[in-house]
């Protein structure tokens, strides 16, 4: 079952949608879709094998680095 998500992005963040979206023949939908499972796949690599190497090291909150770079 599929939900309908809604969000507010910028103006500039949306024209490259708009511009990738007609450059790779997919809906926006679509492409925002491919992209988060894209991000998320990745994500969950990345920690994974951050683990693997270092079961002690200590990860840095998603959070933490948004805010640290002003981005939240």
């Amino acid at each position: 079952m599929q939900k309908t998500v809604s969000f507010k992005i910028e103006d500039n963040f949306l024209e490259e949608l708009e511009t990738l979206s007609r450059e790779v023949h997919l809906t926006k939908s679509a492409l925002i879709k491919q992209s988060l499972k894209f991000y998320l796949d990745n994500y969950d690599g990345i920690i994974a094998k951050t683990r693997d190497e270092d079961p002690d090291k200590k990860l840095i909150d998603h959070e933490d680095v948004l805010k640290e770079y002003g981005l939240l």
